[in-house]
């Protein structure tokens, strides 16, 4: 948190102005279930960098199969690399070894590159993700030292993680707004819809989602600001920067159709005594604002999740999205 004070309070006192004609963004997001618990989903973290083009050779894969999807001439092209990390614990981690019938614990370390195929009102984006899940993730190291740091309940055990095994997501998704209303005082509301699939050995899904906006100055964006694996979170088309600022409102929801999640049913390929049996299907419902002055933009969202696994002790969890975005 208190690194998103100080790069707020730099980016604000050095009076970046916002181009109007966006080209890059810089974005940092975190994910977190402090005030609600600590379980399950515990942390995430992610440093994104996106830009308009097609200048990354890493990229070009994904370009080359959304060319054979989208044929808009008048399409935006958009790159996006970043690192993350995930963690994942059970709902005691007091206990040296967590119950069999628990979520294990889990870390995911990963380096991801997104392209992105933007009109005025719909969005192609495929990735390609690749990391580590086990004791080389580091996700141990991170939150032993966060809880010491705080003075939080020294997680007892990490020594019961996965595995150590490569890990891979090839990702789709397609979004499409399906309607929009301006007014005249710089009011407008939105409905976005998405669709989309992952496939890999950390995990493969499909998942449909609504999303719904309302504000001042709302951009042509399309997503509600999460950590995913798409990436497409800073990808603006249209005329978005009409004005200075932009303060507006959203809520929707997502659902999601499982079919293997290794943080959940364990290793996939190294072997280990961990792991329980996924829920084939996770309600999300997702509620927040959106505020930006000029090129620093501040999201705060609330996930609620239903229950993943069979035999979960708690049959919800909830955590926050917060997310600093400086364009430019």
């Amino acid at each position: 948190m208190r690194l998103f004070a100080v790069l707020s309070t730099f980016l604000l006192l050095s009076g970046v102005a916002l181009s109007k004609d966006f080209n890059r963004a810089l974005s940092i997001f975190a994910e977190n279930d402090i005030g609600f618990s600590d379980r399950y989903y515990t942390n995430g973290i992610k440093i994104q960098y996106t830009q308009k083009g097609r200048d990354f050779w890493v990229n070009a894969p994904q370009f080359w199969i959304l060319d054979l999807i989208s044929d808009s001439e008048d399409a935006l092209s958009f790159e996006t690399i970043s690192l993350g990390q995930a963690m994942y614990v059970p709902q005691d981690i007091d206990a040296p070894i967590p119950p069999s019938n628990d979520r294990p614990y889990a870390g995911w370390l990963y380096l991801n590159a997104a392209s992105h195929v933007a009109t005025k009102n719909s969005l192609d984006s495929f990735a390609i993700t690749l990391g580590v899940v086990g004791r080389h993730s580091y996700a141990e190291d991170i939150q032993r030292k966060w809880h010491d740091i705080f003075g939080f309940d020294m997680p007892a055990g990490w020594d019961n993680q996965l595995e150590d095994e490569f890990g891979f997501v090839i990702s789709y998704k397609h979004s499409q707004r399906v309607w929009r209303a301006d007014a005249s005082n710089g009011i407008s509301a939105d409905a976005v819809v998405s669709a989309g699939a992952d496939l890999g050995n950390v995990i493969t899904q499909g998942y449909l989602s609504v999303l719904f906006r309302v504000g001042y100055s709302l951009p042509f964006s399309f997503d509600a600001g999460k950590i995913g694996y798409c990436s497409s979170t800073d990808v603006r088309a249209g005329a978005p920067y009409d004005e200075d600022c932009h303060l507006y409102f959203l809520a929707g929801a997502s659902a999601r159709f499982i079919g293997y999640d290794i943080t959940l049913d364990g290793n996939a390929f190294a072997s280990s005594d961990w792991g329980v049996d996924s829920q084939w299907f996770v309600f999300e419902p997702v509620a927040g604002v959106s505020a930006r002055w000029r090129g620093v933009e501040l999201d705060l969202l609330l996930t609620y999740r239903t229950r993943e696994f069979k035999g979960q002790g708690i049959g919800h969890h909830t955590f926050w999205t917060i997310s600093l975005k400086y364009f430019f």
